[in-house]
């Protein structure tokens, strides 16, 4: 069961409804924090020469890019935002395609 939402939570808006600028300050958090761990992961990883570790910054990386689109698209009309959910899955295999 849902929980009530709060008075000043959503003015004007039904409990529960989808608060998209809430959303978007959201996304942009966790991709500012992905990019900052990007930066932390990647000099561990030049300073202890561990390739596991580098390859899992460059990850970091990929999540940055992928919250920022979500970023963006989430201003956008649903077909857009369609359109941008298939770049989105480009991204993600684009790093596949080169690792075969």
């Amino acid at each position: 069961m849902n929980a009530p939402s709060a008075p000043d939570e959503n003015p004007g808006k039904a409990p529960g409804a989808f608060d998209a600028p809430r959303v978007r300050r959201a996304v942009f958090t966790v991709a500012l924090l992905n990019f900052g761990y990007f930066f932390v992961e990647f000099f561990v990883a030049l300073g202890s020469g561990s390739v596991s570790l580098l390859a899992d910054s460059v990850d970091f990386l990929e999540d940055t890019s992928i919250n920022l689109l979500i970023f963006v698209a989430l201003g956008w009309a649903l077909a857009k935002r369609a359109v941008m959910g298939k770049v989105m899955a480009v991204v993600i295999l684009a790093p596949a395609a080169f690792a075969a």
